[in-house]
C-alpha cells in the first residue's frame, strides 16, 4: 500500500508538472520550442553552443574525478573505468525513481569483495553534490527576498523558517559527510544488507583531506551545470542578468532535487520551477522550457544512450 501511495504521489507530480507547462506555454507551444531551438543554432550563437556542449564531458570528468577519489581507499581503478562506471550509473538512474540506482549502477565495474564500501561511498558522494545543491539554492533564497525583495516563498511562509530547516538539513549532511561510518553503519543495520555483503565490513572512513577535495570537485561540478543552464536561458530569450539567472537556476535545482520524480518527470518538474521563478522577471516560458529540456538531454539522455552500449567488461 506505501508503494502504490509512493507510485501515486510521483505520477500526481509529473502530471501536475507537465500540466503547468502545458498551460503555460499553450497549445502551440511544443511546435515553438522546437522552432526557437533550431532557429538559435546560427552562426552568431555557434560558439555558445559549442561551449555548452563541450561543457558535458567536463561535468563528467569530475564526477569522474570524484567517484576515483572516494573508491581509492579500498580499491585501485584507472580514470576511464571510473567514468565508465559513472555512466553505467546514469543508466541505472534513469530506470529508477528519483535516480536512486544511480549508486547500484555504479558497481558494475566494481571488485565484488568491495562493493559494499563502494556502495556507501557513491551515497556519500551524492551528498556532497546535494549539499553544493542547498548551500546555492539558499544563496539564491537570500538574493531574491534579501537584495532583490521579491517574495519566492509561498504566502504565510516566514522565511526564518526556510532558512532554519536549509541549515538544518546542510548541517545533517555536513556531519554524515565527515562521519562517513554513520552512513556505513545504517546499512549494516539491516538484515538483508548484511546478507548481501557477504561477510564484508564497512568500517572505513574518509580523510579530511578526500572530504575537501571531494566537496570541492561537487561545487565545481555545480557551477558548470548551472553556467551551462544559464546560458541556455540566454540563448533562447529569458532576458536578465546574470546574476538573477544564476539566482533562477539555484532555486530550480533547490526545489526540484527535493520533489520525487521519475526519469520521465524530471525535466518536467525542473522545467516547471523554472518557468516559475523565472516568472518573476520574465514571461518567456517557452525558452525556459526549451532551456531545461535542452539541458537534460544534453547531460543526462545523451551519456545514458551511450552508456547503455557501454561493453559490459572490466577491461580499462
Amino acid at each position: 500500500m506505501k508503494r502504490k501511495i509512493q507510485i501515486s504521489l510521483r505520477i500526481s507530480i509529473a502530471v501536475a508538472a507537465y500540466v503547468f507547462i502545458a498551460l503555460k506555454i499553450g497549445f502551440s507551444g511544443i511546435a515553438r520550442i522546437f522552432e526557437l531551438v533550431i532557429g538559435s543554432f546560427n552562426s552568431a550563437n555557434l560558439l555558445w553552443f559549442s561551449l555548452i556542449i563541450a561543457l558535458m564531458p567536463v561535468v563528467w570528468a569530475l564526477e569522474a574525478v570524484k567517484w576515483r577519489k572516494a573508491i581509492a581507499l579500498f580499491t585501485k581503478v584507472s580514470f576511464l573505468r571510473s567514468w565508465q562506471s559513472v555512466w553505467y550509473g546514469v543508466v541505472a538512474g534513469q530506470l529508477t525513481p528519483n535516480r536512486i540506482g544511480e549508486p547500484v549502477g555504479r558497481l558494475a565495474l566494481i571488485d565484488e569483495d568491495v562493493r559494499g564500501k563502494a556502495g556507501v561511498a557513491a551515497i556519500w558522494c551524492s551528498f556532497t553534490q546535494q549539499i553544493a545543491t542547498v548551500l546555492f539554492g539558499l544563496l539564491s533564497i537570500i538574493w531574491w527576498i534579501v537584495v532583490k525583495q521579491l517574495n519566492v516563498l509561498p504566502l504565510g511562509v516566514p522565511l526564518w523558517i526556510v532558512l532554519a530547516i536549509i541549515l538544518i538539513w546542510v548541517v545533517f549532511m555536513l556531519y554524515l559527510i565527515f562521519d562517513g561510518r554513520r552512513i556505513a553503519h545504517w546499512f549494516e543495520g539491516f538484515g538483508w544488507m548484511r546478507n548481501l555483503l557477504h561477510g564484508e565490513r564497512l568500517d572505513f572512513s574518509f580523510s579530511i583531506s578526500t572530504i575537501l577535495f571531494v566537496q570541492t570537485i561537487s561545487i565545481i561540478r555545480y557551477l558548470i551545470f548551472s553556467t551551462q543552464y544559464v546560458l541556455l536561458l540566454r540563448l533562447f530569450g529569458v532576458d536578465a542578468s546574470t546574476t538573477d539567472l544564476y539566482a533562477i537556476v539555484g532555486l530550480t535545482y533547490l526545489f526540484s532535487s527535493i520533489i520525487p520524480s521519475f526519469s520521465a518527470s524530471e525535466v518536467g518538474i525542473k522545467a516547471g520551477f523554472a518557468i516559475w521563478f523565472a516568472g518573476m522577471i520574465s514571461s518567456n516560458a517557452v525558452g525556459v522550457t526549451a532551456a531545461s529540456l535542452f539541458l537534460w538531454m544534453l547531460n543526462l539522455a545523451v551519456p545514458a544512450l551511450i552508456a547503455a552500449w557501454f561493453p559490459w567488461k572490466r577491461s580499462l
